[in-house]
């Protein structure tokens, strides 16, 4: 079958394949752990931006608008999740907290595969992502992450009237 030069090209740059990727990365790093799409979306700006946290230099440019990239990516993630979940890279969990997702067995094994430049710069993002909450511990290193998006909400949206 050929393909026609006028044919529509896939959007993969800030697409659901692209974001369900790097959701792989994060699980399969974080293994056996599981996150709800908030808490993906929190670690995929992360991942990306590891500088942002106090890490090595990050995987995407730090741009000065990039705080605003937080606010729409979780759509991003979800749909991404959702890609992975069909491709049972990623398990769906239902427990007292909610919904959350975890890597699949299979996760790994892709992860591994995944050897461009630019995804073993998110493979070490992810290792110093999770280096870093096993010191400080998972839920105060999430809290953490968590307390420099809402400083940048403040900023772009300012403080509540009282």
């Amino acid at each position: 079958m050929e393909v026609s030069p006028d044919a529509p090209r896939p959007q993969l740059f800030n697409s659901p394949l692209e974001a369900g990727l790097r959701t792989v990365v994060i699980l399969d790093a974080f293994a056996p752990e599981a996150f709800d799409i908030p808490t993906l979306s929190l670690l995929d700006y992360y991942l990306v931006h590891v500088s942002d946290a106090g890490g090595p230099r990050s995987v995407h440019p730090d741009l000065e608008a990039r705080e605003g990239e937080y606010f729409v990516r979780r759509r991003l993630v979800e749909d991404g999740v959702a890609l992975m979940e069909r491709g049972f890279l990623v398990d769906r969990l239902h427990d007292e907290r909610g919904i959350s997702f975890r890597a699949c067995d299979a996760a790994g094994a892709l992860v591994s595969l995944m050897n461009t430049h630019y995804n073993n710069q998110l493979k070490l993002a992810a290792q110093w992502l999770v280096d870093r909450a096993f010191e400080e511990g998972l839920e105060k290193f999430l809290m953490t992450l968590k307390d420099g998006i809402d400083r940048w909400t403040l900023e772009i949206i300012g403080e509540p009237e009282r």
